[in-house]
């Protein structure tokens, strides 16, 4: 039982109240025995206003600590709930993440693989071109040495023939010049 300033105001209250401070004063010759009677009773009256006083403050001691009790349980309560709502939240914004990250992947795999594709085929058609062109310059360099061969050809054929004819006609002036 701890002693406060309230519990000593009530006591001098409960004293002032009765008649105990008047029987403390007086003299011990003065006044008849049923005053002292008197007295009695009224410090029975003050012990039972004293304890009602003493089980009021308990029952508010009580009050307040149920209060403190179910303002702790609340704000625990409060702090669990937020906890969980926060945990919840982040395990939320991490799966989102996730996903969005996996889908970020994936697109970027396929766009990877799609390029990769259209790569290829812009080389495989590359390369056939390639091919189709060097094609066409060994024809074309095949067909050019087979006109410059045949050309050739010709062209001695030509001047045999002149040669010939050249040959002819001198001889026959020289002839000619011989049977003058």
């Amino acid at each position: 039982m701890h002693i406060t300033a309230e519990k000593i105001k009530e006591a001098a209250e409960a004293l002032e109240s009765t008649e105990l401070k008047s029987f403390m004063f007086q003299e011990p010759t003065a006044g008849p025995l049923t005053r002292r009677r008197r007295s009695s009773r009224s410090t029975g009256r003050s012990r039972r206003s004293t304890r009602g006083t003493r089980r009021s403050t308990r029952g508010t001691r009580r009050s307040t600590r149920g209060t403190r009790r179910s303002t702790r349980r609340s704000t625990r309560g409060t702090r669990r709930s937020t906890r969980r709502s926060t945990r919840g939240t982040r395990r939320s914004t991490r799966r989102s993440t996730r996903g969005t990250r996996r889908s970020t992947r994936r697109s970027r795999r396929s766009t990877r693989r799609s390029r990769r594709s259209t790569r290829r085929s812009t080389r495989g058609t590359r390369r056939s071109t390639r091919r189709s062109r060097r094609s066409r310059r060994s024809t074309r360099r095949s067909t050019r040495g087979t006109r410059r061969s045949t050309r050739r050809s010709r062209r001695s054929r030509r001047s045999t023939r002149r040669s010939r004819r050249s040959r002819r006609s001198t001889r026959r002036s020289r002839r000619s010049t011989r049977r003058s």
